[in-house]
């Protein structure tokens, strides 16, 4: 399974279905080891921690430039 489609597949398995374009964006500009930070973790059955990873990758991408954060995004606003 290409890499893609892996992605979209745990995607689909662990966000509601509002997230997920989002998330998909998110991970399409994460760097190789982004990618395999958010892999490992969901390998290791810790779906809170991939979203967590998905906050942290957005974030990065806002502050560099490559995302805008907007008032309904899913990723990468502080929880409280």
């Amino acid at each position: 399974m290409d890499n893609d489609k892996l992605l979209k597949k745990i995607v689909r398995e662990l966000l509601r279905e509002e997230c997920r374009p989002e998330a998909l964006l998110i991970l399409s500009k994460a760097s190789e080891g982004q990618l395999k930070e958010f892999l490992t973790y969901y390998q290791e059955d810790k779906g809170n921690i991939c979203c967590m990873v998905l906050d942290s990758i957005k974030i990065k991408l806002v502050e560099s430039g490559q995302m805008e954060m907007g008032k309904d995004d899913w990723f990468g606003k502080p929880m409280w």
